[in-house]
């Protein structure tokens, strides 16, 4: 697992990160272009943190949600657990938001699923949206407040957020509330938060 995993969603396997800043939009003759993920945009933010963590770029690395995609999909893909597809991440007013699309074949255990495996269709897309917090010395945490599945129109209740994340691959740490994840910060990184709409990520000097 690594922290940079926060962007991506189900399994919580995704090796430590490594993303630069690259704003999510570009402003062309006066309109905003949207920008999505790319391999180009994964080369970039492999690059560019590799000279982050070597002190080229100062103190703090600031990472957008396109950033973060764009490595998973494209750099990271053999860490992108089976069932897993489309992967995306959102940060907005200091919180995150996972979404990803999930094979009902490869988490049959999910609460979520009791009772209405028969119409479904193969793969349910799935969002959860938590905060990050310290953890301990090496590790940070992705405290889960809601979940939400496409087949069903309001969030679901907090006493499943425990057993949706277990079955998702949920691992155990002392200290890991039942309702968080836990991820290991990279090499040469102290710590990471979000600010507005960036993953601030801070060298260890």
């Amino acid at each position: 697992m690594g922290l940079l995993a926060i962007a991506a969603f189900a399994g919580w396997r995704w090796g430590p990160a490594v993303f630069p800043r690259m704003d999510g939009r570009l402003a062309e003759e006066g309109s905003e272009v949207e920008v999505l993920p790319s391999p180009e945009l994964a080369d970039l933010a492999l690059d560019r943190f590799a000279r982050f963590r070597r002190g080229e770029m100062g103190a703090q690395l600031s990472l957008s949600a396109v950033d973060v995609v764009s490595v998973i999909r494209y750099s990271a893909t053999g860490s992108v657990p089976n069932g897993v597809s489309d992967p995306r991440v959102e940060f907005r007013d200091g919180r995150v938001r996972l979404i990803a699309r999930v094979s009902i074949e490869a988490f049959p255990g999910l609460p979520v699923l009791d009772g209405v495996l028969g119409f479904l269709p193969d793969t349910v897309s799935i969002s959860i949206s938590g905060a990050l917090a310290p953890l301990q010395e090496d590790h940070i945490s992705l405290v889960v407040y809601g979940v939400r599945a496409s087949f069903i129109p309001v969030p679901l209740p907090d006493g499943m957020i425990p057993g949706i994340l277990t079955a998702l691959g949920r691992g155990r740490m002392d200290g890991l509330p039942e309702d968080a994840l836990a991820f290991p910060i990279p090499d040469g990184v102290r710590s990471a938060h979000v600010l507005r709409d960036r993953l601030i990520l801070v060298r260890d000097n």
